[in-house]
This record gives structure tokens, sequence and C-alpha cells, in this order.
């Protein structure tokens, strides 16, 4: 295929797309340098099967060559992302059937300013009013901004697929999402992941530079004693996979998790789930010291924070916790902030491998 000039697409016949702040077009050859500027930012290379190392053959070869080739073929339909007269990304719907996957990429420069989610509505748009009749998207486990995307624009989460993925040598559990023509633009779930202070602590989000201190939380003996089939030893790696669990589950809208931080150096001190969110049922809170933050009163402070919050911002109408028999610390915080007893399973707890009495506790809003 023949090189064009810069200032013209490769085609006229690539549908124009446009919402007055993003345009889908054509690629164009001088989008290239910027093509490769993308390619080689290390966030791009960590989560997408991008050739490493990337030049301007190969950017020559996508834009030029494979884009094209689809829109000829019908297998596949490709747009460059122009926004503020500048190329900032692609975003490709791929497969000539009913049911099509969809790709995207932005620019490091033209991150946290809406602009792909703007773009992959412009995309799924027209290939639903082309006939597609679905779109799928896939990521891998752990690709934060993706997932983000995707929930915004109205996917239905489905499930975290085992080996779903293949990145450069690795195959990688893949996040997997649906979007239907009848489905709505919104987001089909609240993702709860709000930050608060307290006096004394910030109440975040879980985020990869906890994965260290979770692990030392998690696998500290008194932790230990009162966790169900945790792996031994355990290792960051199981920390990471835990995080990315509840990453998931929160964009499900299924759980809200914070990290109980230091208010002056942002250090995990331990962490606070609100686990099976229903609108009926309300939730089930759990929580986490870490070891040398014991005693220091962290979970005194935070957790009727979250209580507050929970039944303030979230506007959740009951809460329970459960506690076994001989965790005087978890049964005092529970009555320390409100919650009632309701009831006793018996031996339905196992501490340190002694099977004991688990007590319920509940507080209802108002």
């Amino acid at each position: 295929m023949s090189r064009v000039p810069a200032e013209l697409s490769w085609s006229p016949d690539v549908p124009v797309l446009g919402d007055g702040v993003v345009t889908l077009r054509g690629h164009r050859s001088s989008d290239l340098g910027r093509i490769v500027e993308m390619a080689t930012d290390p966030e791009m290379i960590r989560w997408t099967r991008v050739p490493t190392p990337y030049g301007r053959g190969d950017a020559e070869q996508f834009a030029l060559d494979d884009i094209p080739r689809g829109w000829d073929e019908g297998t596949g339909m490709g747009w460059a992302i122009d926004h503020g007269g500048r190329y900032v990304g692609n975003v490709d719907i791929r497969g000539a059937g009913a049911i099509v996957d969809i790709g995207f990429a932005l620019h490091p420069d033209a991150r946290g300013l809406g602009v792909m989610q703007r773009s992959v509505r412009l995309a799924v748009d027209h290939a639903f009013g082309v006939g597609k009749r679905a779109v799928r998207w896939q990521a891998a486990v752990g690709n934060l901004p993706s997932l983000r995307v995707a929930h915004a624009c109205g996917f239905t989460l489905d499930a975290v697929v085992r080996d779903g993925l293949e990145i450069g040598d690795a195959i990688c559990d893949a996040w997997v999402a649906t979007l239907r023509p009848d489905d709505s633009p919104a987001p089909k779930t609240t993702w709860h992941a709000s930050t608060f202070d307290t006096e004394r602590f910030r109440l975040r989000p879980l985020a990869e530079r906890d994965d260290e201190r979770v692990r030392d939380t998690l696998d500290d003996p008194v932790s230990r004693k009162y966790l169900f089939e945790r792996p031994v030893p355990l290792t960051v790696e199981h920390a990471a996979a835990e995080r990315l669990r509840k990453w998931w589950t929160a964009a499900r809208g299924e759980t809200c998790t914070w990290v109980v931080a230091d208010l002056a150096t942002d250090t995990y001190l331990g962490d606070i789930t609100l686990l099976d969110i229903d609108a009926v049922t309300g939730a089930e809170a759990g929580f986490y010291t870490h070891p040398d933050a014991r005693g220091g009163g962290v979970l005194a402070e935070a957790f009727p924070a979250v209580v507050d919050h929970a039944f303030g911002v979230m506007g959740l109408r009951r809460l329970t916790m459960f506690a076994a028999m001989s965790n005087t610390g978890s049964k005092s915080l529970a009555q320390s902030a409100g919650f009632r007893e309701f009831g006793t399973q018996q031996l339905a707890a196992s501490s340190a491998g002694v099977f004991e009495d688990l007590i319920g506790f509940e507080l209802l809003r108002d």
C-alpha cells in the first residue's frame, strides 16, 4: 500500500466520528512519531501485546497497513483518536462477525482527560449501527485504567478468566466484559472507591505499593489465627492477588476496601472492607491491622469513620460483622462502634485450627 501525504488519512472511506471533544479518524503518516512514543511507554508495554522493541517501521505496519487491511477486508474497524488537534491514541473494533472485540490505547500525555471513554462510546455506537450485536472487552487482570474505561462505558463486568490472555512471553488471567446494543452507556454498578480523612489517617483504595505490607499483615501469627485457608508461606504475589480480587469486586459493586494509611507518610497501617454489599441486607465488615500498628488505636479511629461513611455517603441501611468467640479485640471494636450482638453460630469459626463459636453483630442506620 502506498504512503499518502502526512496531512491526509490513508483512505477517505474511514467514517469520521466525533462528539465535539474527540474525533475518530483514519490514521495519518504524521501520527507515526506519537504512535512510537505511545508504544514504548512502560505502561503500554506492561499491559498490551505491543512488540518490543518498537520503532517507526512497526508504527507504519500498524497504522498504514494493518488498520487499512481490516477496513478493506471487513475484519476490523480502527481509528486514530484526535484530541486538541493532535493524535492521542487508537481505538479499534476487531472481528468480522456479530460478536467483536474492542481494543484501545492512549498516549501518556492524554491520560486522565476522559478521552478514551468518549472514544470507546463513539466506536461501539458505530459498531452497533453497522449490525454488530455484542462488543467484548478483555484486559489483563490488574490493568486498572482499562477497567475504569469499560466500567464507565456501561460494559457488564462478566468474569475473571484464568490464563485468558497472552502478553509477551507470559500467559495471564483476564478480566472480561461485554456490551450489547440495548445496554445503557452508563455504569452498570456503583464502584465504591472513595478517599476521606480522619484526624490521623487517610482512608483510600488499595494500591500496588501496599502489597508488601499487606503480605506482612496477612502472614502475621495474630492475623493467621483468625484467617481461613491462607497459603503457607504467604507471598507478595498472594497479597497482590488479594488486591486484584478486591479491585474487581469493587468495580462490580460487591465490595469496598479502604487502606488505613498514615496521614503524613501514606504508609499502610491496615485495611477495612465491606463485603457482599446489597441494598437490602447491607454489607459485612472485615478488617486487618499491620503488626507494627497494633496498639495505636488505628481501627478505633478508622472503623467508626467507615461506619459513618457507609451509612451517610454510601446509603447502606445495615452493617454486620462476625468475630470468633476468642477474638476479644474484634468483639470490643464492634461494641465500641455501636454494634449489638444478634446471634451465635456454633463451632463456625476455626481459630488456629480449633473450632469455636462465631458471634454475629449488627448495626442499623438511625
